[in-house]
């Protein structure tokens, strides 16, 4: 029966890029930056549902339209942070914050998911390329002193969920740059109440060996914790701050404590 039950929600992964193309080709030339973060945002709660996932937002969330379209109007926007577990964690984010996702250059190239991610406003990176890293520093800048949201993971991988791995500063340079704040939120998977492993996307798992495990997880909910915003005056100390208050979220060791440490003790 479950198997069944996952069929159905599996094939509405596919319903739902219709629905993208259908939504990117007639109605994103019609729609404003603010619009289109309203769709990005309904439509990732949506797929949720389809898949059976419960979403539970804890913490700062607010009526305000950042949280609605992923738009600060007249002023600077925010880089949200987030650990990273499963091939769906973009779309609970979404769901919780309309972003422009930060992400490696091979998406750009997927077939069909790599237009949808092209029309969502992404922002590529080509890693071990430092001269196409000053242009996305450049572009991210420009996109925060627009007031746009952007997501990055700073964990520059996935985990399976039970440990925070260690947060990479290169990507909140440019929040320390336009003074924009930086809004860690913090995802855990559960099943049944306890934390699972069931939907990380790690090591050999394939997109849609994960997407499998996600629509056959037993009552799977994702629960966002969103954190409160950090500024700081350099991108390391930035970073410790931020890799701190995840830790502490995620009631797991902090991996950018002993870093804190040594540098107090030299």
């Amino acid at each position: 029966m479950r198997n069944l039950i996952g069929a159905a929600r599996f094939a509405a992964v596919f319903v739902f890029v219709w629905c993208c193309l259908f939504i990117i080709f007639c109605v994103f030339p019609f729609s404003g930056p603010q619009a289109r973060g309203r769709i990005i945002r309904s439509w990732s709660a949506r797929l949720l549902r389809w898949l059976g996932v419960k979403l539970v937002i804890e913490g700062g969330r607010q009526a305000d339209a950042v949280h609605d379209c992923g738009i600060t109007p007249d002023a600077v926007g925010r880089l949200v942070v987030s650990n990273h577990i499963s091939a769906i964690d973009i779309f609970a984010l979404n769901a919780v914050i309309p972003c422009a996702f930060v992400a490696k250059a091979e998406i750009a190239k997927w077939p069909v998911f790599g237009m949808i991610a092209k029309a969502a406003g992404t922002i590529f990176i080509e890693r071990g390329n430092k001269r196409a890293l000053v242009g996305i520093g450049n572009n991210m800048q420009q996109a925060l002193q627009k007031g746009r949201s952007l997501l990055v993971f700073p964990e520059g991988t996935t985990s399976d969920g039970t440990k925070l791995l260690k947060l990479h500063a290169n990507l909140m340079e440019s929040a320390v740059r336009t003074d924009a704040p930086v809004l860690p939120v913090v995802l855990e998977y559960k099943s049944g109440g306890s934390r699972t492993t069931l939907a990380s996307y790690v090591g050999d798992t394939g997109l849609f060996e994960c997407l499998w495990k996600v629509v056959t997880a037993p009552d799977l909910t994702i629960e966002a914790k969103i954190l409160k915003p950090l500024k700081a005056e350099d991108r390391h100390t930035l970073c410790r701050l931020v890799s701190a208050d995840m830790a502490d979220a995620l009631n797991v060791a902090d991996p950018l404590a002993p870093v804190a440490v040594a540098e107090k003790q030299g």
